[in-house]
């Protein structure tokens, strides 16, 4: 990393100037950061309740009313990303629902290319997602999403959800993280959510940098973090020759 873009003073929200040679593995969100959360925003904020409502003969204002403080009472845990859950909430199965809209799942602009291009440079990628399973492996049906990284880990695998410190401890040691890594500053993590960006430098990730256009349907959220990028095409044109063979 470039020292001086790192130093103390620098404000929120800038793009960090990598030199790519001094970094080992990068962690990645998927959805949201690789993956475009319109799908996302769409199905869990529209379709899941306009089933409902057409199977249940209710408006649609009247559901969103109903589910709404449920899913407060859960934000942050396993529960809130738990299809397992939603299921038995709404009564209907919300995998087999989703596969009524998977076309609709696509990369973010850049993202499939900033990941050829880390292994390219032999960099490890792991994708660590709050996603159920099943819902990585529809997302990957449609993308091949695993197939461009060297592992996949999910927070239903660990018992924590992102957001809480122990999930860091036990995702670092199934990634092999050491804390040499941590301490040189050898490893990096993307997101696009600030909470769990704030758990990942509380870990010890110092370069947890914030996707500020998670949505390519939405305006680009405001940078809550010290580095912050729209793309991966602001912080990939910094690459440089890797010189390490």
């Amino acid at each position: 990393m470039d020292e001086h873009v790192a130093s103390g003073g620098v404000q929120m929200g800038s793009v960090p100037r990598v030199d790519w040679t001094k970094v080992d593995h990068v962690l990645l969100d998927m959805d949201g950061t690789l993956l475009d959360l319109a799908f996302d925003n769409d199905f869990w904020g529209h379709q899941i309740h306009a089933h409902y409502a057409a199977l249940n003969k209710l408006s649609y204002d009247a559901v969103a009313h109903k589910f709404e403080p449920l899913f407060r009472s859960v934000e942050g845990t396993l529960s809130w990303y738990s299809t397992d859950h939603w299921s038995e909430q709404y009564g209907f199965d919300l995998i087999a629902l989703s596969h009524q809209y998977k076309a609709q799942i696509r990369w973010l602009d850049y993202a499939e290319s900033f990941l050829s291009g880390l292994r390219d440079l032999g960099i490890r990628t792991t994708i660590l997602t709050n996603a159920h399973p099943d819902i990585v492996t529809l997302k990957d049906s449609v993308t091949r999403i695993r197939d461009c990284v060297d592992s996949v880990i999910s927070s239903h695998e660990i018992g924590y959800a992102k957001e809480h410190a122990t999930f860091w401890k036990e995702a670092f040691s199934l990634a092999n993280v050491t804390q040499h890594d941590l301490d040189n500053d050898r490893v990096m993590f993307f997101d696009d959510s600030s909470p769990v960006l704030t758990a990942a430098i509380s870990a010890g990730i110092r370069y947890s940098v914030m996707i500020c256009a998670p949505d390519s349907t939405r305006p680009p959220k405001m940078p809550a973090t010290q580095y912050a990028i729209n793309s991966f095409n602001d912080i990939w044109p910094h690459v440089t020759v890797d010189t390490r063979q």
